[in-house]
């Protein structure tokens, strides 16, 4: 396979390449997949069904759904939001990746090549102020929509500016996308957003659970961890009994150790995390020190499984 180099993209071969986030698709998700096809060539594709504020804004910013990964003879994969094996869709081989866009640590359970790869990872509030990057030092124009896709990616993965992951760059790239795409107030759009993602009252517990759920491999452990951001977080809190239930299922189909689910209330800035059983209250407890109660922990102030949430329970288990 010839080298992909994000540097050059005139001299790449995009026969048959497409651009793939991770198994659950969020809006960074999938508006970084547009983005780097718009830019570097190819096509998008998802590795799931899109959450509710996903499919808002595919329908707002008037984009198709892309569609989903399937394995094709001579495939080329470009990677964006994601670098672990667990969250790789299974009709992707690792010869198949030709390159990474992402935004998260490298950490357990990377994925890993017998050659050099061209990477861009960065520690910055989504994977689609990157691709805004790119475009911007590329000298490259980019479509309204797209503009209004990586927008959202922005201000789904930031919370709007409010979750701790926010970096410098992720504000002002915002409101260069919200001037392309025509949106006169990035704010309205991303509480529109947000209260799309909110109103989860026809989803199954199944789906909320599988929503935005994540697997992890630590030292040996497998940890599955669910999360829901909310302005309605007591829609959810009702819903205990049957989140459970699933949690059961789940953690026995997927063989984890481990399964935590963080109901996240965008409006307060904290959180409750769903407790399953002694094992998981054990490690949170130590994790985050706090105390269960009734199958619940809350977590004042915290709101990110990236920056806040997972790396307590990874620095417990690499202990």
């Amino acid at each position: 396979m010839a080298f992909f180099d994000l540097e050059s993209p005139e001299n790449n071969e995009t026969d048959n390449l497409v651009w793939l986030g991770h198994l659950s698709p969020d809006s960074d998700t999938i508006g970084s997949a547009i983005g780097a096809a718009e830019l570097f060539g190819g096509e998008p594709r998802r590795a799931g069904e899109l959450n509710k504020e996903t499919a808002f804004v595919v329908n707002y910013c008037g984009v198709e759904v892309p569609k989903m990964i399937s394995k094709i003879e001579g495939q080329k994969v470009g990677l964006v939001d994601f670098n672990q094996k667990t969250q790789l869709h299974k009709d992707v081989d690792n010869k198949d990746i030709v390159a990474i866009i992402d935004h998260h640590a490298i950490q357990d359970q990377p994925i890993t090549f017998n050659t050099a790869m061209s990477v861009d990872i960065r520690p910055w509030g989504s994977a689609a102020t990157i691709l805004a990057d790119r475009f911007e030092k590329m000298g490259k124009d980019m479509s309204s929509t797209t503009a209004c896709v990586l927008l959202a990616g922005i201000l789904s993965d930031t919370l709007i500016f409010e979750s701790p992951t926010t970096c410098s760059q992720d504000k002002p790239y915002a409101e260069k996308l919200a001037k392309i795409a025509g949106i006169e107030d990035l704010y309205a759009f991303g509480q529109a957003m947000m209260e799309a993602k909110s109103d989860l009252a026809d989803v199954s517990t199944y789906d909320v659970l599988k929503g935005d759920f994540k697997h992890y491999e630590i030292n040996g452990k497998k940890v599955g961890f669910g999360v829901a951001e909310t302005l309605l977080p007591e829609q959810l809190l009702e819903r205990k009994a049957d989140l459970l239930s699933e949690m059961e299922g789940e953690k026995s189909k997927q063989g984890l150790d481990f399964i935590f689910f963080a109901i996240v209330d965008t409006k307060t800035k904290n959180s409750h995390l769903v407790i399953y059983s002694g094992a998981e209250a054990e490690l949170a407890g130590t994790a985050y020190g706090e105390a269960v109660e009734d199958k619940l922990m809350y977590l004042p102030g915290m709101m990110s499984r990236k920056s806040q949430l997972m790396p307590a329970v990874q620095s417990v288990l690499s202990a």
